[in-house]
């Protein structure tokens, strides 16, 4: 009895260990292959360059400037995003690792794993995005740190919402399109949330002016972190 305690409570302290080791291989195909990088890069800059030809900073007037180029951004945020995060699922059932992957990890090990990897996505196409949108496009911001804290929370939300429909849509053929289609509804709160946040932080510099909206921002984040938590084991073995 107890050594059978022993291995049970040695058995849940490698959750973190599986999760970490998850995350390192997805590191490292990411590394060799670029897909996910180069299909987010090449999405949000080739968008980016388009709108601020044709908009420019100079065309939308100074009381209109914060509502709208808050909204673009996200837009422009989020269908980047959505080129390259379907990709942590889809590729193990394209090089047909999903079944050796069940095996060699737990559910929520190989959750955790994914969605630490489309997190850390999110944040270094946000770390490039966010500053070229706002030289191009002439959007000042009053309040920097607002808008950094906002754009971790949303990083973190959208990676909660987004890792289980990945998972979902990894066998179906048109798997980007249908990505799309399942993850509008899901995080249409989400975004409404964070362009008002962005909005906030555009025109007034105190931590606290983002606070309205960042609060249901992270509350949206983390009810969804759960659901998906305790859907993703059935999506998995399904």
């Amino acid at each position: 009895m107890i050594r059978g305690n022993w291995r049970g409570r040695m058995r849940r302290s490698n959750y973190p260990a599986e999760m970490l080791a998850v995350l390192a291989k997805e590191l490292r195909v990411e590394l060799r292959s670029r897909v996910a990088l180069n299909a987010v890069g090449l999405f949000a800059l080739a968008i980016l360059i388009a709108v601020s030809y044709q908009i420019g900073p100079y065309t939308i007037s100074p009381a209109e400037r914060p509502f709208l180029l808050s909204a673009l951004l996200w837009i422009i945020l989020f269908f980047a995003a959505s080129s390259g995060l379907p990709r942590v699922f889809v590729k193990e059932e394209d090089s047909q690792t999903a079944k050796t992957l069940r095996l060699a990890s737990r559910p929520m090990a190989v959750f955790g794993g994914k969605l630490l990897f489309n997190l850390l996505l999110l944040v270094v196409m946000k770390a490039l995005i966010v500053p070229l949108f706002c030289l191009l496009m002439g959007f000042e911001i009053a309040g920097v740190a607002g808008l950094m804290l906002l754009m971790a929370t949303g990083a973190f939300s959208l990676a909660a919402a987004t890792t289980l429909v990945a998972a979902i849509i990894s066998r179906s053929s048109g798997s980007s399109t249908l990505f799309v289609v399942l993850t509008v509804p899901l995080v249409l709160p989400l975004l409404v949330v964070l362009i008002q946040g962005t909005r906030a932080a555009a025109t007034t510099p105190p931590l606290t002016a983002v606070l309205p909206s960042l609060l249901p921002a992270l509350s949206l984040g983390m009810a969804t972190l759960l659901a998906s938590a305790f859907l993703f084991p059935v999506v998995w073995h399904d």
